[in-house]
């Protein structure tokens, strides 16, 4: 039992943000914030993966990422197009050229296998021993690899969620977890209500993506935020532009140098680089 003074004075690391590299969701309070879990949802080819991936680069901080919808030469290949801006297929056919480029992730490490919440402390385990510090960013991609094949799916969700709650509190790490919505016929960000088992109670933020590939229109609808406004309709998203052949996300044009983007991610005033 703690005092509130006595907790602020013990809170460690939680509650902290880690740095925005997008300001308009800076503008909308959307952080994600060290010792809290955020999901990003949205029906398959939304570009959730490619939001993760984008923070996990451009963030800068230590990083362990679960890639369990995918092979590891595709991830290595998106990795190489955000870091290099050559095209993803460029990159995925001369991957052998790309290893000096992939090196400049330095203690980003990434896990292709895990079964159960056993699996993910193992490896923050095995993190811990190799750098000497928990990541500061556990990414998981995504959480229906975990229950898809198993009974009661969206029991297994939840419990899931709250598992990964407790461990981003245990670590003081912020855990961001790609999950589906229903399979929409519209491009636009799904409402709060159409995520797949109902698995909201426990992440603190939800982003709701949407990626219209005719007109390049990549949108993030905050659907939950305890700490700021909530558009749990997916009324008013931002609005930011997508090229998926390059795996670049800008706030302005889809022909955006990425480059640019790689130096001055925001964070708010008075926390300073995290």
């Amino acid at each position: 039992m703690l005092s509130l003074a006595q907790a602020a004075n013990r809170r460690g690391d939680a509650g902290v943000p880690l740095p925005n590299i997008y300001p308009k969701l800076a503008q909308r309070e959307a952080f994600i914030c060290r010792g809290q879990v955020c999901l990003v949802v949205g029906p398959p080819s939304a570009g959730k993966s490619m939001l993760i991936m984008n923070l996990m680069v451009r963030m800068k901080v230590p990083a362990l990422g679960f890639f369990l919808d995918t092979d590891q030469l595709t991830c290595a290949a998106r990795f190489g197009a955000i870091v290099s801006g050559d095209r993803f297929w460029t990159v995925k056919d001369n991957i052998d050229s790309y290893s000096d480029t992939l090196n400049q992730l330095g203690d980003m490490q990434a896990v292709f296998y895990a079964d159960d919440m056993d699996d993910i402390r193992l490896q923050g385990e095995a993190y811990e021993q190799r750098y000497g510090v928990y990541p500061s960013l556990v990414v998981v991609d995504n959480l229906g690899n975990f229950t898809s094949g198993m009974g009661d799916e969206w029991a297994l969700l939840k419990a899931m969620t709250w598992e990964l709650d407790k461990l981003a509190k245990e670590w003081q790490c912020a855990v961001v977890c790609a999950h589906h919505t229903t399979d929409l016929l519209t491009c636009e960000p799904a409402a709060r209500d159409k995520i797949l088992g109902k698995v909201t109670q426990y992440p603190r933020l939800v982003l709701s993506v949407g990626f219209n590939p005719d007109d390049g229109l990549y949108k993030i609808a905050v659907v939950k935020n305890t700490s700021g406004p909530t558009d749990k309709a997916a009324a008013n998203p931002v609005i930011m532009y997508a090229d998926p052949s390059r795996m670049l996300l800008s706030e302005d044009n889809p022909n955006w140098s990425p480059s640019s983007s790689l130096s001055s991610p925001v964070v708010p005033n008075g926390w300073g680089r995290i």
